[in-house]
C-alpha cells in the first residue's frame, strides 16, 4: 500500500504533469511531421546568360531573388530544389515545421532523459534500503 505523505503526493504530481508535457510535444511532433520537410532554404540573385544584359554590370539588376533548398538526399549526396514564387509559402511552411519538429524533439529527449535520471537514481536507493 503506497502511504501519500507531502513528498509522495509532490512526486505524483510532477509525474503527471510530465506526462501531460510529453503527451503535449508527442501531439506537437505529430502535427508538424504533416508538412514538415528537413532542407536548408537559401535565397540569392543571379546573373542570366545573355551576355548584354544588364545583370552582368550593375549589381542592383540581378534577376532575383530566388529561392533554393538544400538537403541530403537518399544516397546522402548534398541536393537542392528550386522553388518557384508560386510554392514558396508553402516551402518555407514546410521548413518551419520541421524547425518546430526539431525543437520539440529536443525538448521531448529532454523529458525523456530526465525521467531515466530518477527511475535510475529511485533504483538505486530501492536497493541501498535492502
Amino acid at each position: 500500500m503506497l502511504i501519500l505523505d507531502g513528498k509522495n503526493l509532490k512526486q505524483v504530481s510532477m509525474i503527471r504533469n510530465q506526462s501531460s508535457r510529453k503527451q503535449d510535444l508527442i501531439r506537437s511532433l505529430m502535427k508538424n511531421a504533416e508538412i514538415m520537410i528537413q532542407a536548408g532554404m537559401s535565397q540569392g540573385t543571379r546573373t542570366c546568360g545573355k551576355a548584354a544584359c544588364a545583370c552582368h554590370s550593375d549589381p542592383s539588376r540581378r534577376h532575383g531573388p530566388h529561392t533554393y533548398l538544400t538537403f541530403r538526399n537518399a544516397e546522402d549526396r548534398s541536393s537542392g530544389m528550386y522553388v518557384s514564387p508560386e510554392h514558396l509559402e508553402e516551402a518555407v511552411s514546410a521548413k518551419q515545421a520541421w524547425d518546430e519538429f526539431w525543437q520539440t524533439a529536443t525538448k521531448l529527449a529532454t523529458v525523456n532523459r530526465e525521467e531515466m535520471k530518477h527511475r535510475w537514481q529511485a533504483g538505486r536507493k530501492a536497493r541501498a534500503t535492502k
